[in-house]
């Protein structure tokens, strides 16, 4: 997970992009489509040999933010076995935003920059502090080339840049996967860097800095590079196995500009705020088991297993199944579920007591980085309809999902703030609807 510094996107930037993954979920197998898609004739015009992987979602949570975001992904497989591979996606959200703040029993109001503009706002007595006029918009662009150097080895090499009104970031990546045993074994090695410049609105606060001082600094930048290792096996003819272990690492500015932390004393009164001040650099490893096991012509599933863990002390864990079932020919349906569950980061805390005698050398009140579970629920149909463009069919689908998150440990606080909801839950569907051609 990325901890881009902006306001969190779903009371968590890492869950609107979890969520949200589900809309790219058709695009993810682009690349294998596009060996199987037969030539068009030649009156099919510009889209003739490529195969086309379009959707658009919408996303919504209880409250707080909602996004729209169409993606669209080309892909074209040559004669010699080469594919290149182009997308686009575009992210237009809006809503509220949580600010870090605690909830109080008084009215609290706040100046921030957020969209293209400083402003104030108020929160009203017993609300969770959100920015209300939060908005934003973010593009993407991407292309990979693959290229099979030998009949068992092939070459991939790709980029991609996205820019936002406050952060640009610019990747590179690399692989190359090689086939053993007939075939049966691919082991793959992938690389890649990246790039971000970040240019939060009113400038960049100083990290731990007074909120009510506005003690800002310039433009800030970070940069990360990480590397994956996988082996992919066929067990039987029926099943398929892969594993991969993967490790990043970020470095530089990894604050998010626009978040700060309610100051309260003993019997629970807002004192002030402080931006918060994570670590300049974070290593995560991780490991991915996925199966995939056709039981029949008409079901299939698959299930997967993945462990995270980095030096800032959080732990994840994530479990994730799916079942195809092929209702004819010309439909299927997808059921899915995923269960998600972190522990908090070393230095998160929700918020500062000014009684402390030891204060933090590192602070924040991110849900991003506090210990939560998550359940995602979700459903795909698919149909298949007439082809476009001299091609045989394509395909229709939409997919639902229900997403809620549950903090699974709550800070004492004073008995100044009892009766509140300091530690509101999350819900959020995502509706996608996509089509392949």
């Amino acid at each position: 997970m990325q901890l881009k510094p902006k306001p969190p996107r779903i009371g968590s930037a890492k869950m609107r992009r979890g969520l949200m993954a589900a809309s790219c979920a058709l695009l993810g197998a682009a690349g294998a489509r596009a060996q199987d898609t037969h030539a068009a004739p030649a009156d099919s015009g510009i889209l003739e040999d490529w195969s086309v992987d379009s959707a658009l979602a919408y996303y919504h949570e209880d409250g707080r933010i909602q996004a729209i975001e169409p993606i669209v992904n080309v892909s074209k497989l040559f004669a010699d076995g080469e594919t290149l591979s182009l997308n686009a996606t575009f992210d237009s959200l809006s809503g509220s935003s949580p600010n870090g703040a605690l909830t109080s029993h008084t009215a609290q109001t706040f100046s921030s920059p957020s969209g293209k503009a400083a402003h104030r706002y108020s929160t009203a007595p017993g609300q969770l502090p959100v920015d209300p006029n939060y908005e934003d918009d973010r593009i993407a662009v991407g292309a990979n080339w693959s290229v099979p150097i030998t009949r068992v080895t092939q070459v991939s090499v790709g980029g991609k840049v996205s820019g936002e009104d406050d952060f640009y970031s610019v990747t590179l990546d690399a692989s190359i996967a090689h086939d053993f045993n007939e075939k049966n074994t691919t082991l793959s090695l992938g690389l890649y860097d990246e790039f971000d410049s970040l240019r939060p609105i009113g400038g960049a606060p100083a990290a731990g800095s007074d909120y009510a001082l506005a003690e800002k600094t310039g433009d800030k930048t970070k940069d990360g590079v990480g590397a994956l290792l996988g082996l992919t096996q066929v067990m039987t003819r029926n099943w398929l196995s892969e594993i991969n272990v993967s490790v990043d690492r970020f470095k530089g500015y990894l604050n998010d500009p626009y978040k700060f932390t309610s100051i309260i004393d003993g019997a629970g009164s807002t004192l002030g705020y402080e931006y918060e001040n994570r670590p300049d650099q974070r290593t995560r490893k991780s490991a991915y088991w996925d199966n995939r096991i056709a039981w029949s012509t008409r079901l299939s599933t698959a299930a997967s297993l993945r462990y995270m863990s980095d030096n800032w002390g959080v732990r994840s864990d994530t479990a994730q199944a799916h079942l195809h079932w092929s209702l004819s020919d010309n439909r299927y349906v997808e059921p899915s579920i995923r269960w998600y569950r972190q522990t908090a980061a070393a230095f998160y805390t929700p918020f500062i007591l000014s009684t402390s005698e030891v204060p933090m050398a590192y602070q924040s009140s991110d849900s991003r980085l506090g210990p939560f579970h998550a359940l995602t629920f979700g459903f795909k149909y698919a149909q298949k309809l007439p082809g476009f463009g001299g091609r045989a069919e394509s395909e229709f689908s939409v997919r639902a999902e229900y997403y809620q998150q549950i903090l699974d440990e709550r800070t004492p606080t004073p008995a100044g703030l009892q009766g509140l909801d300091l530690y509101p839950d999350l819900k959020a569907i995502l509706i996608q609807v996509g089509w392949r051609f």
